[in-house]
């Protein structure tokens, strides 16, 4: 190729790239003028049109002005195919604050329990989410289950081969501190489960199919002499509380975040992640249904 026709490429490429960037330009503008029109001033307008797709920017110049989009937009866990749900939350639910507006809505508790319910994606293995709104198939298979000893767990118990090397490990380092963990409720079949449910109902239990001791990655871990949530009153619960993600495990239902996960709290049921995510999800200080609404299931990391 002659130096003369390079040149000449080079031009047409460099006049179409400046035509491309003038019609970008005058696009912005024309959407920024829409924006402002809307009530949304120059600096949100930017924001609107650098972190929204066009499809999203179109969606919000069909809608009136909305007081809260900036800060949804902005929120670190903003899911941008969960827009117009904030938005409709929000406007319905005007005493909720942005942060408990975008959990709500991305662990989909903006639903009744048991409504638009998906399987759960069974391929993350140990990071499975299983919830009141991701369920589990009735023949679903966890693969080998062991009999935990009654030297770790009231006798009857069971859980994934996996679970059981990473609890007795845990075990004997809470006994190295002069304390004392037990199992009292594990594995369960979804027709154990069914049985559990009908004697606890909604609030208490989980329907077949939809709880996480049917995954084999659940146990219920206390101390002797306790009842319920007294175990909070332990120094087994202060040392797993600080310690339990180091094995692995992360205490599944929190205290005052029954609105995101859907159960009252349980100060007894642990769930087996594998150590880094454990970790990652201690660390990061929210429920696992939050943190794998944003980091499992939109941005792909688990």
């Amino acid at each position: 190729m002659s130096k003369e026709m390079k040149r000449l490429i080079l031009l047409v490429v460099g006049v179409v790239i400046l035509v491309v960037g003038i019609k970008l330009i005058q696009n912005y503008d024309k959407i920024g003028k829409q924006l402002r029109e809307i009530g949304y001033s120059k600096e949100d307008s930017v924001k609107i049109t650098s972190i929204l797709s066009e499809e999203d920017v179109s969606k919000v110049l069909n809608m009136e002005y909305q007081e809260k989009l900036i800060p949804i937009i902005e929120n670190n866990y903003f899911i941008p195919k969960n827009l117009e749900k904030y938005l409709d939350f929000k406007n319905k639910n005007n005493d909720k604050n942005v942060e408990d507006i975008i959990a709500i809505v991305n662990v989909k508790q903006n639903n009744d329990w048991y409504e638009n319910t998906t399987n759960t994606d069974i391929s993350k293995g140990n990071a499975m989410l299983v919830n009141k709104f991701h369920s589990l198939t009735e023949d679903f298979d966890p693969g080998e289950i062991v009999k935990i000893s009654v030297q770790y767990a009231y006798d009857g118990h069971s859980t994934t081969n996996e679970v059981y090397e990473q609890y007795k490990k845990m075990w004997y380092a809470a006994k190295e501190e002069n304390l004392t963990l037990i199992v009292n409720s594990s594995y369960r079949t979804y027709s154990e489960q069914e049985k559990t449910y009908k004697a606890s109902g909604d609030e208490y239990a989980a329907r077949p199919g939809f709880s996480e001791h049917q995954t084999g990655l659940a146990l219920d871990i206390v101390t002797y002499n306790t009842i319920g949530n007294d175990f909070e009153n332990k120094p087994e619960f202060t040392w797993l509380s600080n310690n339990a993600h180091l094995y692995g495990f992360i205490l599944r239902f929190p205290k005052n975040k029954e609105y995101l996960t859907g159960f009252e709290y349980e100060s007894w049921h642990y769930r087996y992640l594998g150590v880094d995510l454990a970790t990652k999800v201690y660390e990061s200080g929210l429920t696992y249904d939050e943190y794998y609404a944003y980091y499992c299931d939109y941005k792909n990391e688990c």
